[in-house]
């Protein structure tokens, strides 16, 4: 009897038997996260649908959260590396694509991308007129954003006026309601608008319009955790496929949405923005 090609067999599956135990440890390590979070609960909804996602499909994780970074802030550290994820709008920047990875999911299903104005009360008669894009310009009045958002391009785009603000984003606020600071309403994501018209009581939600564009969020990666994009991506896969995802946006911005009364508002569709 050839012993010989028995031997090769046995020591070829006596070698993979490690192989394969060491791919199933590195397939189920945790991912080590470090995220920013603000105190305002903006995050919430982001870090829960990871968490879920995550915990959806059997994934470890270990996560540090960062509490209250400044926007721009955060932007240059998932650049560096000092934090590893962030939620953001999505981008078709080259220069981000180059620092940062995307995770491909729009993590609102298009809610970020359909607007409600905070305006001041005693502006209220002015867009109750608005009819159109063109109604909205000729207004005069001014939308505030932060600083080089991607928002600004669709406002760019459409020739309508704009304030980017530079300063921490809740002293905007109260420049709206000012009424002599430049700035006259916010253009707010229907998942954020009345939350923050709580917090806000000085402006109120404008009643009648819905600004529409495509866009939406995503989560990015540091380069140095573009490993983890593909268990991310599973994960959402797998929260989108069985009704997790839209429970969680149900959640947390269900009774909102629906007070906002959308369907019954007046639609002016905005461009794109081209980066």
């Amino acid at each position: 009897m050839d012993l010989f090609p028995r031997f090769v067999h046995l020591l070829a599956l006596a070698l993979l038997v490690p192989f394969a135990a060491l791919a199933q440890v590195a397939e189920t390590a945790p991912l080590k996260l470090r995220i920013p979070v603000t105190s305002d609960g903006h995050a919430n909804y982001f870090v829960r649908l990871l968490e879920e996602s995550l915990k959806s499909i059997q994934q470890p994780y270990q996560i540090e959260y960062v509490k209250d970074i400044p926007a721009r802030r955060m932007w240059s550290m998932l650049g560096s590396g000092d934090i590893n994820l962030f939620y953001g709008m999505q981008s078709t920047d080259k220069r981000r694509s180059k620092q940062l990875v995307e995770v491909r999911n729009d993590l609102t299903n298009g809610l970020i991308g359909q607007r409600v104005l905070l305006i001041r009360r005693s502006d209220t008669d002015v867009f109750s007129r608005v009819q159109s894009v063109a109604d909205l310009k000729a207004t005069g009045l001014i939308a505030g954003f932060g600083a080089g958002w991607r928002d600004t391009k669709v406002w760019k785009a459409a020739d309508l006026p704009l304030y980017e603000h530079a300063a921490p984003w809740p002293t905007i606020y109260g420049m709206v309601a000012a009424g002599n600071r430049h700035v006259d309403y916010l253009p707010r994501g229907v998942n954020e608008v009345l939350e923050e018209a709580r917090q806000h009581p000085e402006l109120v939600v404008e009643k009648r319009l819905l600004l529409v564009y495509p866009g939406d969020f995503a989560f990015y990666l540091s380069s140095s955790a573009a490993g983890y994009r593909p268990v991310i991506e599973r994960a959402l896969r797998a929260a989108e496929a069985s009704g997790l995802k839209a429970r969680l946006l149900a959640d947390a911005f269900g009774a909102d949405v629906k007070a906002l009364g959308l369907k019954r508002r007046m639609r002016l569709h905005l461009a794109a923005p081209k980066d």
